[in-house]
């Protein structure tokens, strides 16, 4: 598990640092093309377009890092009724749904589509349109690790104890 662990910090920092820097880049982007859209009447338009492109992979960096770091949003209504073990095997389930979910569309058909796009070129920043849609398959591969870390997580929790009717540890059901 500490192994785990440590693997996960790793991917906390990258996608905390990647989804930060996007978003300041998005933000600089945003406000010179309103400073020269409105200030010196000449609009850019690469910088709408990345900026663009950018919010797309802020949004996947976020929800991978918000899956990972247990803070997305949840109903346990009837979840938590259930006892320590029920929860556990709940939270297990609902993973590895998660988990063949993700590896079928995020990274499978993420990854083919990233490919398929490979040869088609935006007209406007004249690169290639694979890169736009790799988020899919690259953050995919994240949420599969932190789907894998949860069940493993979620083992220990109720191994050690920690897991009660009503405790507030789920998160993933």
């Amino acid at each position: 598990m500490k192994f785990l662990e440590a693997i996960k910090k790793v991917f906390d920092k990258i996608l905390e640092i990647l989804g930060t820097t996007t978003l300041g880049i998005m933000s600089i982007l945003v406000v010179y093309q309103v400073v020269v859209r409105y200030i010196f009447n000449a609009p850019s338009t690469f910088s709408g377009v990345l900026s663009q492109y950018l919010f797309v992979w802020m949004i996947m960096f976020g929800s991978a890092y918000v899956y990972g770091s247990r803070e997305h949003l949840t109903i346990d209504l009837l979840k938590d009724k259930f006892p320590p073990a029920m929860n556990m095997v709940v939270e297990i389930i609902t993973n590895i749904c998660l988990l063949a979910f993700i590896w079928l569309v995020c990274v499978r058909g993420g990854w083919a589509y990233t490919l398929s796009q490979v040869k088609r070129i935006d007209s406007t920043l004249n690169i290639s349109m694979s890169y736009i849609y790799a988020a899919l398959p690259f953050t995919g591969v994240v949420t599969l690790f932190y789907a894998v870390y949860n069940c493993a997580r979620a083992v220990k929790e109720y191994k050690e104890g920690k897991r009660k009717t009503g405790d507030p540890l789920g998160g993933t059901a």
